[in-house]
């Protein structure tokens, strides 16, 4: 068993630093405002200490990178609650006892710009001496971080099944909203596709034979929502649909098909984020287009929590429990569509 307690704090957060940098030791060393020596020597006592309690070690390095191994994947969440709580005590010590309360909860970056932000803003305005620390992390480190104690909240959009695979445990799950797909494009004049895009019809939402010849812009092939994509044309069409870009993020969907490179896959909260950004309002001419939904179902968001044994209430403390709350009446079916 991992013995996280008999390692020293800095190299706890050398290894949590590492892998919020995608395994790129010289950027974790600047953040951590050490040298390249410093770091390494670091790593290799990290390395030397849980050698000596399992002989399993949490990073390897793969060409100039550091990797998570399944181990380290295990361990992460659990690191990283203990850097923020001893970080907790450093403030708490600092602030001779006015220690402040803090929320915490992951999402994705559509949902960060999007109800999540709503939801916040209107925590702030009233508990304005509560601390909200919002992450941006993946969707299975999320699951991990709750279940590990590192978030309060976190929003995703695996099912229940998932969450509990990945968690090792049963979490509090909530689904609060849906998610619609739709297609998105900015053609311009000299795009040959232009005026196949503009006669599609907008009385009824798409189907796959109506976009088989448009130049699509679609999630990566190991993506979730690529694959029941994939799995609804193939199951609609016989024909095989024109994939133009293939690029992760809802954001960099978004971004691609406005300036006209081709028609995005995107979700509703996706469109909505983006129209209320900076890129967006330069961009202010993309068209959307409903989809099908009798196989391409919407996507699904749910809130997750930690929960005693045996019950169904979260875990939470009031103000997690306002935070909540807030996201239930934020949540893009709580707001309608457009």
């Amino acid at each position: 068993m991992n013995k996280v307690s008999h390692i020293p704090i800095e190299l706890m957060e050398t290894f949590d630093c590492i892998v919020k940098n995608e395994g790129d030791a010289t950027a974790a060393a600047q953040q951590l405002g050490i040298s390249q020596p410093s770091i390494s020597k670091r790593l290799s006592s990290l390395r030397r200490i849980v050698a000596e309690d399992d002989n399993r070690p949490w990073l390897i390095l793969k060409g100039k990178r550091w990797q998570l191994t399944q181990a380290g994947q295990r361990v992460h969440a659990v690191v990283s609650d203990l850097i923020k709580k001893y970080e907790q005590v450093e403030q708490f010590i600092a602030d001779s006892g006015s220690f402040r309360s803090s929320v915490s909860i992951a999402c994705g970056q559509t949902a960060a710009v999007g109800f999540v932000r709503s939801a916040v803003e209107q925590f702030a305005e009233e508990l304005p001496e509560v601390q909200v620390r919002v992450s941006t992390t993946r969707g299975k480190a999320r699951i991990v971080g709750v279940a590990g104690g590192q978030f309060d909240l976190a929003i995703v959009t695996d099912n229940e099944a998932t969450i509990r695979d990945v968690a090792g445990m049963e979490l509090f799950v909530e689904p609060i909203a849906v998610d619609r797909f739709v297609l998105v494009a900015n053609p311009s004049e000299k795009s040959a596709w232009r005026k196949a895009w503009k006669s599609l019809p907008v009385r009824r939402p798409l189907t796959a034979f109506d976009i088989v010849d448009l130049p699509l812009i679609l999630p990566e092939r190991d993506a979730e929502r690529r694959q029941q994509f994939d799995h609804w044309f193939a199951d609609s069409c016989d024909e095989v649909p024109t994939i133009a870009i293939e690029v992760g993020g809802w954001q960099s969907i978004l971004s691609y098909s406005a300036v006209g490179l081709g028609v995005g896959l995107v979700t509703e909260e996706a469109v909505r984020g983006f129209q209320e950004s900076a890129a967006g309002a330069r961009h202010n001419s993309l068209t959307v287009r409903a989809l099908e939904e009798s196989a391409l179902q919407p996507e699904g968001v749910r809130v997750i929590a930690r929960k005693p044994q045996g019950q169904s209430t979260p875990d939470i403390n009031e103000y997690t429990q306002r935070l909540l709350d807030l996201l239930r009446k934020s949540a893009p079916q709580a707001k309608g569509t457009k």
